[in-house]
């Protein structure tokens, strides 16, 4: 039976990064980010009614949320790599939803129930931090969660001025599931900085807390994947049970030159690491682990590292050594 597994993180975690990766292997199908209202039209019918950052229950019935995922473990839409198909996505999103949700929904449950089962599927998320739980009750992945040092991604994200979901606390489930038990403090509102490093924070949190009530799954560190990519990725290939190849070694080896850029299914231009890629000689990958002290002020740094420490991230938090 093919191998399902499930890579989830936060935005700007590296994710795409180690999906290409995996990717390498053979008969592994890449489908990226099919939950997200940013790349896919079903993540767009699901944020309207569940949030950017749905939450539910691992018991819960969803019609819509389940319509995403069914589709996702079959492979994906079969033309998502074509251009002409991603601008027809990007325009259904300005239909009406009562007109557009409802044919789309029958469209992805037709491919579904079709389409044949890739041999092994890499699935990369990083909208699922509050429902992990109920992705792996209802397919059995095996689950990858990627983390990274959070000022790094805190960083990347008020570069690329990607937004939270600043209603996120106001939403039962997530308070009554989530902030509450794990005692994340309110949510500030006194600058962007704060509430950035907030939004990355709470994700981070629920992905900590779900990984730790399931010690199958497996915990990757960017950080640690970007020092020793060559020593680390081989054995994350023998550990999910994928051969290494030597297209996956070029790959990773491609991707540390300077000015290289990682994406996904994005066009030329269009992906936030043509604003992120670097060509002054030096190895992209280690430069990873410092990004934040090229982006943020020291005063920025100071901020957000407070936020942060309020969280119960743990050693997921930012390293005692920093800044």
């Amino acid at each position: 039976m093919g191998m399902r597994i499930l890579l989830a993180g936060t935005h700007r975690c590296g994710s795409t990064w180690v999906a290409n990766v995996l990717g390498r292997s053979p008969d592994v199908l890449n489908v990226f980010e099919p939950d997200s209202p940013k790349t896919d039209i079903l993540g767009t019918v699901t944020t309207n009614r569940l949030g950017e950052y749905p939450a539910l229950d691992p018991e819960q019935r969803s019609f819509w949320y389940s319509m995403v995922w069914d589709l996702a473990f079959r492979g994906g839409w079969p033309w998502s790599r074509s251009p002409s198909a991603r601008r027809m996505g990007r325009g259904l999103v300005r239909v009406p939803p009562a007109v557009r949700d409802y044919g789309v929904a029958a469209l992805a449950r037709g491919i579904a129930t079709i389409r044949s089962r890739p041999a092994h599927v890499v699935i990369k998320s990083v909208n699922s931090a509050f429902t992990l739980e109920w992705i792996a009750r209802r397919y059995q992945p095996r689950i990858v969660i990627l983390r990274r040092n959070p000022l790094n991604v805190v960083s990347s994200w008020l570069v690329l001025n990607i937004e939270g979901e600043p209603d996120l606390p106001a939403r039962r489930l997530v308070r009554e599931r989530w902030l509450e038990p794990l005692g994340v403090p309110p949510r500030p509102a006194h600058s962007k900085v704060a509430s950035t490093a907030w939004d990355v924070g709470v994700l981070m949190c629920a992905l900590r807390a779900s990984a730790e009530r399931h010690p199958d799954w497996m915990v990757v560190s960017h950080d640690e994947l970007s020092a020793s990519p060559e020593e680390l990725f081989p054995s994350l290939f023998n550990e999910l049970g994928l051969p290494w190849t030597d297209e996956a070694r070029a790959y990773l080896r491609a991707s540390d030159e300077p000015g290289f850029v990682v994406r996904g299914v994005s066009r030329p231009g269009r992906h936030p690491n043509e604003q992120t890629a670097t060509d002054d000689g030096r190895s992209r990958r280690l430069q990873q682990s410092s990004q934040y002290k090229r982006r943020l002020s020291a005063e920025q740094v100071a901020e957000a590292t407070a936020v942060l420490a309020a969280m119960p991230l743990g050693s997921w938090g930012v390293p005692h050594t920093e800044p």
